[in-house]
Formats: C-alpha cells, structure tokens, sequence
C-alpha cells in the first residue's frame, strides 16, 4: 500500500536569513542577500568573482558542541543547523519513530573540499601540521553522518552529488522512500559552501558567473534581458517529509504534500543545454502525470532561474511548451535572484520557499527584473511579492550535466 508522504518540518541557512521567519520576511520584501565577500579577500580577483551569495552571523556554536563543531566543514555546520530547525519545527524528536524507521538524505556539490580542503592543502605545501579529523570531512557524505548522529537516525542514510539538482533529489528520494513504506520519516536537504577565492575562479573560467558591473545586490537578474550569468551562493535547506497518516495521527502542522517527483537527464554536454525547452518540458509533463494532474492545475511555478542567458530561456521555452496559454496565466518565480545560485543547496531552498507560498498564499517576487527579454515573455512577478491563490506548485531544477529535476507540491486540504 502506498503511503502519502508529506512536509511537517522547514529549517534554513540562506544568504537572505538564518531560520523560516528571517528567510520569509526578506523574500516577501525582495531583499537580495548579494554582497562583496567578507569570507576571503576578493579584491585580486576578476570582477565577477566579487560578488557573492554569502550567509552572515552564522554561529556553529549555537547549533553544535563546540567539540563537533571546531571539527566541522562549514557546509556540515549548515546542515546540522537547518536540519535541527527543521526538527523542532515537526516535533520529530518527540515523535515515536523506531530509529531504523527514520532515514536521512542529503544533497551537496563542493562539501567540505572548499573551506577544510584548501585549508588543510595550504597547511600541506606551508609544512604546518595538517588536522587529521579534517579527513572526516572532504566526504560529501559528512554532513549527512552529521545529521544522522545528531537525529539518532539508524535507517539508511543517502547522499546526492548530482549538482544543482542534488538538493531536490535528495528530498525526491525521501518522499519515495516514504511513499513506499520503507521509512515513516525522513530528514531531507541540500547543503553547500562553495565560496573561496579557488572556487570562483574555477567557475570564471568557464564563463558562466554574471559580469554585471552595478551594485552586487543587482548581478542576479533571472530572465531579464540584461542577464549575463550566474551570482555563486552558499547555504543549506533542510525539510522533514513523513508519512500522512502517522503526522495526523500525532498532531504535527502539514505544510505540503508532495504529490511526485521525477527526475531526468539531457545527456548531451556537460556545460550547454537545449535552449528549445524540450528536456525541459519532458521532467515537467513526468512529474504532471505522476501526480495525476493537467496542466492547468498548476498555480505557481518555483523556477531554477539562475540568471544565465542559455539556462533561463530553455526553463522558459520549456513552461510555454507544457502549459501552453497556461504559461503566461501563473506566476513563475526564482529565488536565487536573491539568494543567489548556492547549487544542491538552491534546488532544496526552492522546496522550503514553496512551502511557505502555499502556507501563505504569497508569490515571492524575482527581483532585478527590469528590462524585458522578448523570448523570455512570462509573469516572473517582477520585484514585488503579490497575493496568489496556490494550491499546486511545481518546483524545477537543473544542473551541469543536463540532469532535470521536478517536483509537486500541494497545500494539505
């Protein structure tokens, strides 16, 4: 029998709010969370490497034991902080749940190779002593052992590497496994710290960073027509999605269902994607079909926008080939316009953004859309929050690779 599985539970760790309330409040308001980086010196690096989607007055301390986390990678720290938030809020601990019925799954690109690893390289090359619990680290699976030790979860634990899309893979997989019966709840996110001065300029390299030469809180301006790329982020999303019968049963607030999830892959190339919208379209119509739903019941769309040129305009081709004349009736909104693109972190933002739409009834703006793109022609809800009635919202990513990622979500009734 199959099970519903649905959303009691949102932490966050974002460039725009640390907590749902912060977080909420600056993406009703469009507040952009970009700055010049105070996490290293940028002043050296090409312009495009100045500007930055970078969390502030982050306290490990305030979330771990001062032992755990002095060993922590700082994406490990934003993990344990969202997923604990995220548990508080459901009331998970308080919940009668068999430890070997609860399961975690996270998503994470960089992990701990960025802050830990180019530290502990450094040290190397300095001769200075190297750390050895900084080995526990460089994992992509840390911050989930983190979450899991930290939960006292003894089912399966899972990570996700697939980009971008690895947040919204990692919380697919825990409503799968939910739906299926094989956990009652799971702790499910993306996680991500990707910001050093190495960093940025790997991703220069390749071109794909926005070399807007205004004020940085500007640089990211998903499909508008003066968009020139992408604005590089960190932070670390993080839902608890159980079993629908067992949340009603125990009292929990139900902020969504998750009605499906699909996942696919262009496989083409690497860094190019297809500007027709076809990949696109085809993750959308899976996941339409998986949760039995036309087109026209979609209210909102929580959009990839990542303010790249070629990425936008296949997410926008795609939407107008699905929903036809439905495309330009919904709100299609992005949320790294302010929070900027902080990869399996961003995917998972989306669901935790999503969550709240449907609580609140309220479409978040995407801000630093000004000048219009004649192939980019949908209501992006241009920089100002606007009431909307939303029963159903479908969520995309998209990552380097090709891979597509979907998922629906509808308010409880």
């Amino acid at each position: 029998m199959k099970r519903q599985p649905v959303i009691t539970g949102l932490g966050i760790v974002s460039p725009i709010g640390i907590g749902i309330e912060k977080f909420w409040a600056a993406a009703k308001a469009g507040k952009s969370g970009i700055r010049t980086p105070t996490l290293f010196d940028a002043s050296k690096l090409p312009p495009d490497c100045r500007m930055v989607g970078e969390v502030t007055d982050f306290d490990p301390l305030a979330w771990m034991p001062p032992r755990v986390a002095r060993m922590a990678g700082r994406f490990s720290q934003f993990a344990v902080a969202a997923a604990k938030m995220a548990r508080e809020e459901s009331g998970l601990d308080s919940a009668d749940i068999p430890p070997e019925r609860l399961k975690v799954s996270v998503g994470t690109t960089m992990n701990g190779q960025v802050d830990l690893g180019e530290s502990t390289f450094l040290a190397f090359l300095r001769r200075k002593e190297v750390l050895p619990w900084t080995t526990n680290e460089y994992p992509a699976h840390a911050a989930t052992s983190h979450i899991a030790i930290d939960a006292g979860a003894h089912g399966q634990t899972t990570t996700f590497s697939t980009a971008c899309a690895a947040g919204l893979d990692a919380i697919g997989w825990a409503a799968e496994e939910v739906r299926r019966g094989q956990a009652t709840a799971v702790i499910a996110g993306g996680t991500e710290t990707p910001l050093s001065a190495y960093s940025l300029t790997l991703f220069h390299s390749v071109g794909v960073l926005s070399s807007w030469q205004g004020p940085p809180e500007e640089a990211s301006r998903p499909f508008d027509g003066w968009r020139s790329g992408l604005v590089l982020a960190e932070g670390a999303a993080v839902v608890v999605i159980e079993d629908e019968e067992f949340a009603r049963a125990r009292g929990a607030s139900i902020y969504a269902r998750v009605l499906s999830f699909a996942s696919t892959s262009e496989g083409a190339h690497l860094r190019k994607v297809d500007e027709t919208g076809e990949a696109v379209a085809r993750v959308m119509e899976i996941a339409l079909r998986g949760a039995g739903l036309a087109p026209n019941d979609i209210d909102l769309i929580c959009a990839h926008g990542n303010s790249m040129r070629d990425y936008d305009l296949a997410e926008t081709a795609g939407i107008k080939r699905v929903f036809g004349k439905h495309a330009w009736n919904m709100p299609v909104s992005s949320l790294k316009s302010m929070c900027g693109q902080a990869l399996a972190a961003g995917s998972a933002m989306q669901v935790v953004g999503s969550c709240l739409t449907l609580r609140h009834q309220i479409a978040t703006p995407t801000i630093n859309y000004e000048t219009p793109d004649p192939a980019c022609d949908l209501d992006y809800v241009p920089n100002v929050a606007r009431s909307a009635r939303v029963r159903s919202v479908l969520i995309h990513a998209h990552s380097l690779g090709g891979s597509h990622v979907a998922m629906i979500l509808s308010a409880p009734d």
